[in-house]
């Protein structure tokens, strides 16, 4: 009980916060349950919103940059270690889970045969729909599109469109081979 109590005066106080900082680039309700452990930045013009009751567990790291948009709908819970850059347009719909570690990046970084990697950035944007369960591990690429009702299994690279009410799993063929000495 006191736990909870803390960590909702937290963020009260951590929200007050980011309306001064950050001021109407910055939307949530009064009361959040956002870890102390979880970060959240804003750089540039980008915003932010975040709908009601939304969780994010200790070590999720949030970044939005330069003109991104971020929004995540209500009832929203993203577990340890989750991260997301957004450079461009993040959304991500009401009553989805996040497994832990997943990473979602809007961005990547151009390159070419001659020049190499440059810090330019090629953007695009991820949606990700209502009530969808991303597993751990799994990375969203900038392009992606994922419909209501999804499962994203554990390790997947998602870089496309997924058809609403959809799992995707990787299905790896593991190759067994003796010892020889």
């Amino acid at each position: 009980m006191i736990r909870t109590v803390f960590i909702l005066l937290y963020n009260l106080i951590r929200n007050i916060i980011y309306r001064i900082r950050y001021k109407s680039r910055y939307r949530a309700c009064a009361v959040e349950r956002i870890s102390p452990g979880a970060s959240v930045r804003l750089y540039g013009r980008s915003e932010c919103r975040f709908g009601r009751n939304i969780e994010l567990a200790p070590g999720v790291d949030i970044q939005t940059h330069g003109n991104g948009s971020l929004d995540i709908g209500e009832r929203t819970y993203m577990n340890r270690q989750c991260m997301i850059s957004c450079h461009n347009r993040v959304s991500i719909g009401a009553g989805c889970m996040f497994g832990p570690g997943v990473r979602i990046f809007d961005n990547n970084h151009k390159f070419s045969k001659d020049g190499g990697v440059s810090c330019a950035l090629n953007t695009g944007e991820i949606i990700v729909g209502n009530n969808c369960w991303i597993a751990s591990d799994v990375i969203l690429l900038k392009g992606t599109h994922i419909g209501d009702n999804c499962v994203i299994g554990a390790g997947c690279i998602i870089d496309g469109a997924i058809p609403p009410s959809t799992i995707v799993r990787q299905k790896q063929h593991l190759d067994y081979q003796p010892i020889y000495k």
